[in-house]
Formats: C-alpha cells, sequence, structure tokens
C-alpha cells in the first residue's frame, strides 16, 4: 500500500471493505497483513487474478494498493526501498487542464499519483496561485527523471514541464534511499580493494 505522508493506515478489516465493491464481480477472496505496508491476496481462480492485475494500482482514497506478482520466500523485512512520495511540479498548463483526471492523467508518466495539493483541487474561481499545478507522486527512483510530458489532445498537442520537490537522496548502487553514489560506502570499499593505498616505510638515511 501507498500512503500520503501522515496518513494512518488502514486496518485489514477497512482495507478489505474498500475492495469489496471494486472486486465485487469476483469469486471469494482474501487478504492477510504481512507487515512494512505489503499485504497478501489469495483468490480463487487464476481468471480472477487476471482481473485484478490487469489495473496497475488501485485508488483506495487515501492511499494506493499497487499489486505485483508472489515471489518465492517473500519477506516484507527485506524488501528494499527504491520508492518514495515526490511531489512534482507540472509548468506550462493551462487553467482549463487543471482537473484531477488531466493532472493524474499527465504524473502517471513518472509514477503512481496519489493526489494533488489544495491549490490545485480548488474550483478555477477560488484559485489565486497557477503558476504551476502540484502532483503528489510514488516514484520508482530506479527509472530517469523526465523533464517534459507530451500532452495531446484533438488536433493539437504541447509539451509541459516537470520539476520535481525535495527529492530524497538515491544510491544507484545499492538500490536504496538514503544516500548517493558518491557517498556509498560499498563503492568505496571497492575502490579501496582496487587502488589500495601504498605502505609507507621510513627508510633511514646511510651515512
Amino acid at each position: 500500500m501507498v500512503w500520503p505522508k501522515g496518513v494512518t493506515p488502514l486496518t485489514v478489516v477497512v482495507l478489505k471493505n474498500k475492495l469489496t465493491p471494486l472486486w465485487k464481480d469476483l469469486a471469494r477472496w482474501g487478504i492477510t497483513s504481512l507487515g512494512k505496508g505489503y499485504y497478501e491476496f489469495s483468490f480463487s481462480s487464476l481468471e480472477d487474478v487476471r482481473r485484478v492485475r490487469s489495473v496497475a494500482s488501485w485508488n483506495l482514497e487515501p492511499g494506493y494498493l499497487k499489486l505485483f506478482a508472489w515471489s518465492g520466500d517473500f519477506n516484507p523485512s527485506l524488501q528494499r526501498n527504491t520508492t518514495a512520495q515526490v511531489w512534482v511540479r507540472i509548468y506550462g498548463l493551462s487553467q482549463e487542464y487543471w482537473r484531477p483526471k488531466i493532472l493524474f492523467a499527465i504524473a502517471s508518466s513518472v509514477g503512481t499519483p496519489i493526489c494533488t495539493d489544495a491549490i490545485a483541487a480548488k474550483p478555477m474561481f477560488e484559485r489565486t496561485f497557477g503558476h504551476f499545478a502540484r502532483v503528489l507522486v510514488d516514484m520508482d527512483l530506479t527509472q530517469p527523471l523526465r523533464n517534459k510530458v507530451l500532452v495531446e489532445r484533438k488536433g493539437f498537442a504541447f509539451f509541459v514541464d516537470l520539476d520535481y520537490e525535495n527529492l530524497p537522496n538515491f544510491c544507484t548502487h545499492c538500490k536504496i534511499v538514503g544516500h548517493y553514489l558518491e557517498i556509498c560506502k560499498k563503492t568505496q570499499g571497492t575502490e579501496q580493494e582496487q587502488h589500495p593505498k601504498e605502505s609507507r616505510h621510513n627508510n633511514k638515511k646511510k651515512n
């Protein structure tokens, strides 16, 4: 589950109650909490699995459910954190496009949209700021950052610019959030093994 910052995660019972109307056409299914924001789902048929996984993410306001196939020996505590919630600014977008559906469609090009900010959520006649729109996005930091996105409509297309607020440190070597490659202890250790320091000797001068 992907939760906005500061939101208390839902219990399994509440989570299932939210999913039940969305999955009303499925046969019997179950959910088990594994900790660390992970859940295991069990379904009655492979067809139900395919139907659920045909949707990349499920909007369960205030959070999103992202699904992936089960892997053997899965341990939530050993999962590397490669994602982060980042506010994405969208520049060059006219006010008539400031609708949740359109903003989410643009933001989905860089991750899973979670919500817009309070300004973008206001009706146009109540909006006093229009320099850029902001969308909170759950991003996979292993993917390249996009600076532009093409917006297409019937008979017309244009680019909007993207900017990212307070991107967290991400190591491309360890594939985890928390530090940059330049200060990665693992790469520094490798460099020291490849280029060991020369041993110093105090040589006495011969008289």
